[in-house]
């Protein structure tokens, strides 16, 4: 993406997204500033730098998206041209068992950025938000992949705030005329993942039984007959750096691989790569009171309007975050 004399906000960046986007946008020359929660440290992550190309680092500011008077502080002094949204409660399962939270952040956190920035006066920056995959839920299963135009039913408490966010952002759009764009990802995956997630505990599990010398171990795991359509975090941010630069306002797009795998498969393909063997025992506090069979993305819209799509090969990426835990 161009930017030539361009300010860019990236709120969360201590986030999976905004650690692997800031260095992508410093290379292009922007000047970024990420936020952080005031009270809590920076968290510069030297331990992905490998992945992410390391380099410059940003100017950090505190913000907490349910303080709207800190957001109108933070957008007032820096005045950003570009607002990247990653201050999102994206955990399903904490989702199940801190709801309100979850509506907190999610929902409350979003509409407070609008605001702050309806109320200064003759500034319309660019806003990308993040979306969710999971927020077309229980859809027809006989129409996937699944495009934009698919009716959202979400299937849980997280995807649900994302839905109610999306009909937020196309009011704001719509009767303000702001400018807000919605990223649905589909299913980030990448080296530094947090381990409450699936496909980042497998890698941890893996690479410990490798470690230990181990020819098999005994792996704990949930469902693992989803599919999910999962995408290297390194494609995803670069969908957010161009739709910065190409995306319609108002528009929602879909961001994934568009080919869906087990979570079996995962499995099968870390026993491929670190040579040990998983019985798998199901454990009943890693299953969701409702799950969707299935995701999987049709990517159209975003290639035909940037010419966007992805690169990494998942066993490419499930290699890297192995590798990640087995250092």
């Amino acid at each position: 993406m161009s930017c030539e004399n361009k300010k860019i906000l990236v709120i969360g960046g201590s986030s999976l997204f905004g650690i692997y986007l800031i260095p992508l946008l410093m290379k292009e020359g922007c000047e970024v500033i990420a936020t952080y929660v005031n009270g809590q440290e920076i968290r510069e992550r030297t331990d992905i730098a490998e992945y992410t190309g390391g380099g410059a680092t940003p100017e950090w500011t505190a913000m907490d998206v349910l303080d709207k008077d800190s957001i109108i502080k933070a957008l007032k002094e820096f005045r950003p041209d570009i607002i990247y949204d990653f201050a999102v409660q994206n955990s399903v399962g904490r989702a199940w068992k801190d709801p309100a939270v979850t509506v907190d952040i999610n929902v409350i956190g979003g509409i407070n950025l609008f605001d702050a920035v309806r109320s200064i006066e003759g500034y319309s920056p660019r806003i990308l938000r993040g979306g969710s995959g999971e927020e077309y839920g229980r859809a027809d299963y006989d129409k996937l992949p699944m495009a934009e135009t698919l009716q959202p039913k979400p299937n849980n408490i997280f995807a649900s705030t994302l839905v109610c966010q999306d009909l937020l952002a196309g009011i704001y759009h719509r009767a303000y005329g702001m400018d807000i764009i919605t990223v649905r990802t589909f299913n980030e995956i990448g080296p530094g993942m947090s381990r409450r997630f699936s496909v980042a505990d497998f890698c941890s599990q893996f690479a410990a039984a490798h470690k230990e010398g181990r020819d098999s171990f005994i792996l704990h795991a949930g469902n693992i007959n989803i599919e999910r359509d999962y995408t290297d975090v390194r494609d995803l941010v670069k969908a957010y750096a161009v739709l910065a630069e190409k995306g319609r306002a108002g528009e929602i797009y879909n961001a994934g691989r568009g080919h869906a795998v087990s979570i079996r498969g995962v499995i099968e393909m870390l026993e491929e790569i670190s040579g040990v063997k998983a019985e798998i025992v199901v454990d009943p506090s890693r299953i969701r009171p409702i799950d969707t069979p299935k995701f999987e993305s049709d990517c159209t819209k975003i290639f035909e309007d940037t010419g966007w799509k992805t690169e990494i090969e998942l066993k490419d990426t499930i290699r890297e975050m192995y590798g990640y835990y087995n250092k």
